[in-house]
């Protein structure tokens, strides 16, 4: 009975935040998600993609409406884009009923399929250590800091890493054909991660395999370590754990795993103040005393790239002009010329990330960045096809990540190995264009297509070292 009456609250609230009854609204959508979130959390586990999900759209949805709810400081500089930033105006309303059409949209399809019977990994799942799972793990990580390496060379090397990361990010991202390292990355990280599962003698786990596998993924690890990249490395964690756990459902939140998710917490926050020029690092007493007010106001995700989709969404809301004429799908497009370079189709219209940054932060414009400005799925809906569209995108996206969660698990490795890397895909889905999503997905699927391909001419007596599994 959870999801009809998460169906009804959905329903409920979104007349309410029609008539903007703003308290009472927001109650019933976060009572409409909570009841989702259990649901997803009992029947999946908080080991699946789609628990994940769920946690991340409650964050991307929920954080600044709760914040305006409570007076929460969520950044009074940004007052200057949107005049009632830190208020309840129409433009909030707006992007809480979009919000809420998802939410109904993911309710429906949990009625249907989000079932213990549909979800439930078969007992016959279990296998044994697999040598080419460690095999395909090894080349994808020489893969992943070769390409890194060579985007460093390229870029300037040291010195240019020593300016920080905006500056490196920014030297790598001119580069003529840079080599996208993270697919080669996240693949390396999701194939160990389903092999370590398999190793029940921890000489052979911590002795013979770690060891390898660290030094082939060791540049991509320096160079994050160095620049200060947090979401990377977040990204690879949450990957090895779902690979390593992909066998069993987790419904039990043990207080280690509480602790542990709150001192990554607030040891990525830190991470983000200490890539400010500003800031200087002299011992940890110091830098909480010194800096304790600005890592409090980060442990507000509304203060984070959660709060982004919010505010570009009630930007677009608030300077919409009334003739706005939908795009009707057109953006959902714009795939078909996102992998040809710029310097063989001069002519390349500009993709919908860039316009609206053009038109809502040219300062951005000046600089050539879209860093900072982010974007949003639901704008994105909203923008194609009114408030139709959050239901209808959110219900088939939705559809695919509930068809990949029941099929993980069954000693398929595409599909395992799909469903691990796509966490990402999954995690930037509320805050990216349709353009770039499917952008990663596909170059994912040729990066895996790429690892198989190196595997299959290279001699098999280089792998020594899995010479026992085989055995």
């Amino acid at each position: 009975m959870r999801i009809p009456v998460a169906i009804l609250l959905c329903f409920l609230s979104i007349i309410t935040l029609v008539l903007e009854w703003f308290t009472l609204g927001l109650s019933l959508s976060l009572l409409a998600y909570g009841i989702i979130l259990y649901h997803t959390f009992k029947t999946v586990g908080l080991n699946s993609v789609l628990f994940l999900f769920m946690i991340l759209f409650g964050l991307y949805g929920y954080s600044v409406p709760i914040s305006v709810f409570f007076d929460a400081d969520i950044g009074w500089h940004r007052v200057a884009k949107l005049r009632t930033w830190q208020k309840v105006d129409d433009t909030l309303f707006s992007f809480l009923i979009s919000n809420q059409l998802a939410l109904f949209a993911t309710s429906f399809l949990y009625l249907v399929f989000v079932r213990e019977r549909i979800m439930r990994i078969p007992d016959n799942a279990s296998q044994k250590g697999r040598a080419n799972y460690f095999r395909f793990a090894i080349i994808a990580g020489i893969l992943s800091s070769l390409s890194e390496a060579l985007n460093f060379v390229r870029a300037g090397g040291f010195t240019t890493l020593l300016q920080g990361k905006a500056f490196y990010q920014g030297a790598i991202n001119d580069l003529v054909l840079n080599i996208p390292y993270e697919g080669f990355f996240y693949i390396s990280i999701a194939l160990f991660g389903l092999f370590f599962g398999t190793i029940k003698n921890s000489n052979d786990k911590y002795f013979t395999y770690l060891p390898p596998f660290f030094l082939s993924i060791f540049f991509v690890l320096f160079i994050n370590l160095v620049i200060g990249e947090r979401g990377t490395l977040l990204v690879a964690m949450v990957v090895f754990f779902l690979a390593y756990t992909i066998k069993r459902r987790i419904t039990r939140i043990n207080f280690s795993y509480a602790l542990l998710i709150f001192i990554l917490y607030v040891c990525f926050n830190a991470l983000t103040l200490l890539r400010e020029k500003s800031v200087e690092y002299k011992g940890i007493s110091n830098f909480l005393e010194t800096y304790e007010d600005r890592l409090y106001r980060l442990m507000n995700p509304a203060n984070t790239e959660f709060g982004s989709p919010a505010l570009n969404y009630r930007i677009f809301i608030d300077k919409k002009p009334d003739n706005y004429n939908y795009k009707l799908g057109q953006t959902y497009t714009e795939i078909s010329t996102a992998f040809i370079p710029r310097y063989i189709y001069p002519n390349k219209p500009i993709g919908i990330i860039y316009e609206f940054r053009n038109q809502y932060f040219p300062e951005r414009k000046e600089m050539g960045s879209t860093a900072g400005t982010g974007f949003s799925s639901l704008m994105e809906a909203y923008m194609n096809f009114w408030y139709f569209g959050p239901f209808f995108i959110y219900l088939i996206f939705l559809f695919f990540l509930i068809y990949i969660e029941s099929r993980k698990g069954r000693n398929q490795l595409f599909i395992d190995l799909l469903y691990l890397v796509l966490f990402n895909v999954f995690l930037i889905f509320s805050r990216s264009a349709s353009q770039y999503i499917l952008y990663t997905l596909f170059l994912y699927l040729g990066q895996i297509i790429v690892v198989i391909l190196v595997y299959k001419v290279l001699p098999k007596r280089m792998f020594k070292i899995s010479k026992a599994i085989d055995a």
